[in-house]
């Protein structure tokens, strides 16, 4: 799944409000996992996974939402990361 959809489908999942409480923290919490283990420079990981918790929770900007797509764009035009083995 591209990272885009995760961050898609936690949003979704965030709306449809399965728990009582918390479920922006829940999805969002689960969508900065995803984002923690793509093994980032610490600055570029804290800014990416501020923005995709403003979008889980639907509270993003147009413009925080550009510069997500755009960080995704990059991510489909590095090169494949090293697998550990």
């Amino acid at each position: 799944m591209a990272l885009e959809e995760a961050v898609a489908l936690c949003r979704q999942c965030h709306r449809l409000a399965p728990f009582c409480f918390y479920n922006g923290n829940t999805f969002a919490g689960i969508i900065r996992d995803v984002i923690q283990s793509l093994g980032l420079p610490p600055a570029k990981a804290y800014v990416v996974r501020s923005l995709v918790g403003h979008i889980v929770a639907g509270v993003s900007t147009g413009e925080e939402e550009q510069a997500f797509r755009d960080f995704c764009g990059s991510l489909d035009s590095a090169p494949p990361a090293p697998q550990g083995g």
